[in-house]
Parts: structure tokens; sequence; C-alpha cells
């Protein structure tokens, strides 16, 4: 083999060798831009994921502790016995007005018996 030959068979594999080159970066450059694609999508997703994450955390803020809660179950127990104690109070003055009105009603027939008397 002389050295024409050699740059002969050199000047033949230059054009597979650059179609090799440009087949291996074109295959590079389209996986940097499915990951890039697949990268946007994560990303995009992990801030839907953020944006609901922020809502409930406003959301929970919110909300009523479990002290807010206790204290509220303590004033309901607190109503609740005052209005027991009204209860008995009302009972005692319905008593009291059940029999004012039987004496006033005795009153009455007593002072009406005593006119229809000459």
């Amino acid at each position: 083999m002389t050295a024409a030959d050699l740059f002969d068979m050199a000047l033949k594999a230059i054009p597979i060798l650059l179609s090799f080159a440009a087949m291996i970066v074109a295959v590079i450059r389209t996986r940097r831009s499915e990951v890039d694609e697949r990268f946007k999508a994560g990303s995009d997703r992990m801030d839907r994921h953020e944006a609901r994450i922020a809502r409930a955390e406003q959301t929970i803020s919110g909300m009523p502790s479990k002290d807010d809660v206790h204290s509220i179950q303590l004033s309901i127990a607190e109503m609740s016995g005052s209005l027991n104690r009204m209860e008995a109070v009302i009972g005692g003055n319905a008593q009291i007005m059940q029999r004012l009105e039987t004496i006033v009603s005795r009153h009455e027939d007593h002072l009406l018996n005593d006119r229809n008397r000459p």
C-alpha cells in the first residue's frame, strides 16, 4: 500500500466518519431535549404540588387549635351549668306565680261572693 492509497482511503472514510459524528451529535441533542422536557414537566408538577401544599397550610392555619376547641368545650359546660340554674329559678318562679294566681283567684271569689250577699 502506498501513500496515495492511504490518502485515497482516508478521503473516502472522512464522509463516513462525519456522518457518524453527526448522528452521535443528533442523538445527544435529542436526548438532551427529551431530558429538558421531562425536567420542565417535573418542575411544573412540583410547582403545582407546592401551590396545593401552600393552600392546605393556609386552610389549616385558619382552623382552631386543640386548645381553642378545649376552651370552647369548657365554655359550653359553664353555659350548661348556668342554664340548669336558670331553669331551676324559672321553675321556682312558675310555682310562685301559680300560688299567686290561686290566691288572687280566691280573693276575687271572696270579694265577688260578698257583693252578691245582701
